[in-house]
């Protein structure tokens, strides 16, 4: 475009980014047919965070790194799941949490779908935006953008209107912005979050062995809850794998998680209903419009009353069955009155029971120092007003999140000050207002996507707002929460890390959905949903020019799993199986009525502990160990054991049961039984989940049932009832299952 003004009949519009928030951007003011778009992205490729291919070992993300929300959260408004070829190892079906890569496929055809190739600049990285007049044309400003690619090359280009669409999770934050890390320490690894991948980015230089150590992990937010998971499960699955090197490198590693405040773990899927009959992947439940109250729904952010607090407290604990205070941590329990802050959430699945069984230890206070002492690495911990130390460190993780800043760094410096910049706040680094796009004292650039934990809807809809705005002129009133003295006071009260600031201040997606929705005056497109029910999803609210096409394969798609949720009891299975995990007593009776075939009872303890699916057909296994002593009816007793693979397959949403090999208790060798699971109606007349299966086995015939009672997401006991009939045999088995006590501490 050459160092010349913009002409006036085209408004020239410059991007910077072309992750999810630039390409929305773009595709949104193409459409409008006023606009002429350039998008500069200083990678090879698009997608920002999910730039990925399945391989791919670089990035903030591991490529098979699921969602956290469903695919009806995590896609835009005219581009169905449905649509987009993510090749045979989607396994037939598409997932309900898209892993990292299949986010990048989206994005891909997305791109190819709505906006020319020649829009994209790669590998151009925008060093400077600035704020120029040319007198010819009056008091007219404009954007002088400088661009610098792979080579060091300029490139200079004018533009009427600026969007910044970097991604609010610019650069990790550094350890040392926040503990005391004493000297260089070679002997041992320490990472961000996003930089861990397996096992061995924990070893140290100098080993191969992480044997008898802990690893230390620091942070209390999302990111760590995901993160001591993660690294849980590979602990887990290089005890119960084949591969001994593995083995031997992590023998009796654990995790020492340092939190400043209670986190509820959740898994992916959740109860829907009062009596836990009815699961949904857990953004339907979050953002469902029947459970808003009555009146035109709007949004709300900021600080959280007292009495949303405690609300929010109860529904949580309602949902994950308790307290936590069984789960044998004093970390996990959230305080009582006024020293209970606000609720604090990790979407982790294994997270719970990984701390139930020990393998993840929960201490609660905020790390002040590590330091290394002759050869061993020390860390310092407060709560308080005490200190304790931690010995025996042999890696450490930090999930401190992340610094925006670096993500500005192409404004001026009166720009940034004209938005209240303040470098220091790492949450909230601007003050804007307009759903967190706008600021009247720079009318002619616009944010996309600026905020902790973007919604992919959310971000559609401030670019339509935005376009609005600065084509057709459109004002409107700032909310209440988005006043300038209102965001000023949130930035102090996170700054002082006051107990009423919530987890992510600018989180209610259904309320700005809606909000700007009415703003905008989008078409609804409920689809079968009543304007007032099921989940949030951007295919509701459309614009003229989105592909309704598009949009109703979404919500086809979206009833369709509502339905199917509701009526037959889908992710069932999925929720049964994550309530499995972990350690438990056993007690066992045998009544058999044939002479060859003894009765008795045994007594003792089970496990079922994560692994690596062994075959790819399947999503998530676990190996169950159990072991114990089998006492006869003539008072004789002998030791007995036994192992099977517990299997889940989510495109068939079946969870399975294996026989191991004998020879090599490691190894699956045929299957047991896959369980069909009743329907919500079923176990709400029966008070509990029923699940049925029957298995001949060579000349003996197993007819299977499972009662599960789930409360919440958590399963305390349960039962399990084998009716046996063959020619040498005619017993019932019934086994009660139960968890092991565990004291807070």
């Amino acid at each position: 475009m050459g160092d010349a003004p913009p002409s006036s009949d085209m408004r020239s519009i410059c991007i910077i980014g072309a992750g999810p928030a630039g390409l929305v951007a773009a595709k949104t003011f193409l459409q409008t047919g006023q606009c002429r778009v350039t998008v500069y992205e200083k990678s090879h490729r698009l997608g920002g965070i999910w730039a990925l291919d399945e391989d791919a070992t670089g990035g903030f993300l591991h490529p098979r790194t699921p969602t956290n929300l469903s695919r009806f959260s995590v896609g835009f408004s005219d581009l169905a799941w449905s649509s987009v070829d993510i090749d045979s190892h989607a396994k037939g079906k598409l997932p309900m949490f898209p892993k990292a890569w299949q986010v990048g496929k989206y994005l891909e055809e997305y791109r190819r779908r709505y906006l020319p190739e020649e829009v994209i600049k790669y590998g151009m990285r925008v060093s400077k935006a600035e704020k120029c007049k040319q007198l010819a044309i009056g008091s007219k400003e404009f954007w002088r953008v400088t661009a610098i690619d792979v080579d060091g090359r300029e490139e200079r280009a004018d533009f009427d209107l600026l969007v910044v669409a970097t991604g609010f999770f610019a650069k990790p934050r550094p350890l040392q912005h926040s503990v005391d890390v004493q000297g260089q320490i070679d002997s041992l690894s320490m990472l961000h979050s996003s930089q861990y991948r397996s096992l061995q980015d924990l070893l140290p230089p100098s080993s191969q062995s992480l044997a008898g150590k802990k690893i230390l992990l620091v942070g209390g937010g999302n990111s760590a809850g995901e993160a001591a998971a993660t690294i849980a499960s590979h602990l887990s699955n290089a005890q119960w794998s084949n591969d001994t090197t593995q083995q031997k490198a992590f023998e009796g590693c654990r995790i020492i998680h340092i939190t400043p405040r209670p986190i509820y773990a959740l898994p992916p899927f959740t109860p829907a209903n009062e009596n836990s009959t009815v699961f949904m992947p857990l953004d339907f439940n979050f953002y469902d419009l029947s459970r808003r109250l009555p009146g035109p729904i709007t949004g709300n952010a900021g600080r959280v009353p007292e009495t949303v607090k405690e609300m929010l407290h109860g529904v949580l604990r309602k949902t994950v069955g308790g307290d936590q205070s069984d789960l044998g941590s004093d970390a996990l329990v959230a305080s009582e009155g006024a020293e209970r802050g606000t609720v604090q959430v990790a979407l982790a699945e294994t997270y719970a029971e990984f701390v139930r069984s020990g393998l993840t230890e929960v201490r609660a206070g905020r790390v002040a120092s590590i330091s290394e002492r002759d050869g061993r690495v020390v860390a310092t911990m407060s709560h308080g007003g005490t200190s304790n130390e931690i010995e025996g460190i042999g890696a450490v993780v930090y999930a401190t999140g992340y610094s925006p800043s670096p993500a500005l760094d192409m404004l001026h410096p009166q720009v940034k000050d004209a938005l209240h910049f303040d470098e220091s706040s790492m949450r909230l680094p601007l003050i804007l207002e307009q759903w967190q796009t706008m600021s009247k004292a720079e009318p002619n650039l616009a944010f996309i996507g600026f905020y902790e934990g973007p919604y992919w809807g959310v971000m559609e809809m401030q670019a339509r707002l935005v376009a609005q705005h600065w084509l057709n002129d459109q004002e409107v009133l700032t909310k209440p929460y988005e006043e300038a003295v209102a965001m000023l006071d949130l930035r102090k009260a996170m700054q002082d890390r006051a107990l009423d600031v919530p987890q992510c201040w600018f989180g209610d997606y259904a309320g700005y959905m809606e909000e700007i929705a009415s703003v905008l005056e989008l078409q609804r497109n409920d689809g079968n949903f009543q304007e007032r029910s099921g989940a949030v999803s951007a295919a509701r609210y459309l614009a003229d020019s989105d592909d309704r096409k598009e949009a109703d394969a979404t919500m086809h798609d979206l009833y369709d799993t509502w339905q199917s949720c509701t009526e037959t009891g889908k992710y069932t299975a999925r929720a049964a199986f994550r309530a499995l995990q972990g350690n438990w007593n056993v007690h066992r009776r045998i009544t058999s009525h044939n002479t060859t075939y003894p009765s008795g009872v045994l007594t003792g303890t089970a496990s079922f502990q994560f692994r690596s699916p062994t075959d790819a057909a399947y999503d998530l296994e676990y190996l169950y160990i159990e072991s114990g002593t089998f006492t006869l009816a003539n008072g004789a007793t002998m030791n007995a054991s036994r192992r099977y693979v517990y299997r889940y397959s989510e495109p068939q949403d079946q969870l399975s049961v294996w026989f191991v090999k004998p020879a090599s208790d490691l190894e699956v060798d045929y299957l047991f039984h896959d369980l069909a699971f009743a329907s919500p109606a079923d176990a709400e007349e029966a008070g509990r989940h029923i699940a049925k299966a029957d298995h001949l086995c060579v000349k003996d015939m197993y007819w299977t049932e499972y009662r599960l009672p789930i409360q919440g997401i958590a399963l305390r006991s349960f039962q399990v009832e084998h009716k046996v009939k063959g020619p040498d045999k005619d017993y019932v088995s019934f086994t009660g299952y139960r968890r092991p006590e565990k004291s807070s501490g």
